[in-house]
């Protein structure tokens, strides 16, 4: 096939490691509470998974977070937690620097807006498409038609990668090349095989 001009790219699994349970105790911490009572709170009416929807900003996701457990936690305790629980790919972040310079590369994750700008601090100058800006996460092909479409680019000339095959079936359903990916080897492996590597 012809060099796909689009690539989208999922995060945590893929490009960083991510550990819920950091995220958890560093929110706990600030909170002066448990980890397990944020655990709750954050589960509780699936609160975290309707600001990953989109259906609540990062404002309503604390207000009510706060509610919950008597705390004034803000944006900065939620990005600090995010960050702690987080250690990108160094390995997998470089085999995106030998992209061929026309490749539009984007991330796509099930991620709501307070976590979007760690995101972007960690991958600087790389797009970043959550779903809760899409409105649909993956694995909805929904999810992939509205990247493919944010991009510019029409889902049969994009390529997706993700560790999860769940969410490669998702985006092979919404027509795109998708295939998995778990470490730096099988990124450009999947990458070259694509031609999108210099």
């Amino acid at each position: 096939m012809q060099r796909p001009p689009a690539l989208l790219l999922d995060f945590d699994g893929l490009l960083a490691d991510y550990d819920h349970r950091i995220h958890l105790r560093q929110l706990a911490d600030a909170a002066g509470c448990t980890p397990e009572q944020v655990d709750a709170a954050l589960r509780t009416d699936g609160l975290e998974f309707a600001h990953a929807r989109g259906e609540l900003d990062g404002g309503q996701l604390l207000q009510a977070l706060n509610q919950r457990l008597g705390s004034t936690l803000d944006a900065t305790h939620w990005h600090a937690a995010r960050l702690a629980a987080t250690k990108l790919r160094s390995d997998c972040t470089a085999v995106l620097e030998r992209l061929h310079t026309d490749v539009q590369a984007a991330v796509l994750t099930n991620n709501g807006l307070l976590t979007q700008p760690v995101i972007e601090q960690l991958l600087p100058g790389r797009r970043v498409l959550c779903s809760a800006t899409l409105g649909v996460r993956k694995p909805d092909p929904a999810a992939y038609l509205a990247a493919c479409a944010a991009l510019g680019c029409a889902p049969e000339r994009s390529l997706f990668v993700d560790h999860l095959f769940r969410n490669v079936q998702g985006a092979r359903e919404a027509g795109l090349h998708a295939d998995t990916a778990f470490h730096a080897q099988s990124l450009r492996r999947l990458l070259k095989r694509h031609h999108l590597l210099r």
